[in-house]
């Protein structure tokens, strides 16, 4: 496995923690962000659907799709998930957000495959 892999995979990890611990902590503890709570939800989610493709790959067919419900999933059930702490809610629109950020995560990941294969310099 080549250093690059794992730095990849160290980050994928640490992206999953961090997000589900700001999806689920108490909005009144900590430290607080200050941007537009959707474009929030649209960034980590494309970041973290980008470095989950760079790690798995999108190859075969299956895999791809096996990572994106996993996705899915991981933004729906922690914005559910919400419903049950206090001063959380949980938001259609989040979801939406988390799943359009997924898709253009995808986006990049075939841009960077394409980009890669075409020796333009």
């Amino acid at each position: 496995m080549s250093n690059i892999r794992k730095t990849l995979i160290i980050l994928l990890t640490l992206e999953v923690v961090i997000i589900s611990y700001f999806s689920l902590k108490n909005p009144g503890h900590g430290m607080q962000l200050r941007i537009n709570d959707k474009i929030g939800h649209f960034i980590a989610y494309s970041i973290l659907s980008l470095n989950t493709y760079l790690v798995f790959g999108f190859n075969p067919i299956k895999r791809g799709l096996f990572f994106l419900s996993v996705l899915m999933g991981m933004g729906i059930i922690l914005e559910i998930l919400q419903k049950l702490i206090p001063g959380r809610e949980c938001s259609f629109f989040d979801i939406i957000a988390n799943s359009v950020g997924i898709g253009l995560g995808i986006a990049l990941y075939f841009w960077y495959k394409l980009q890669s294969r075409s020796k333009i310099f």
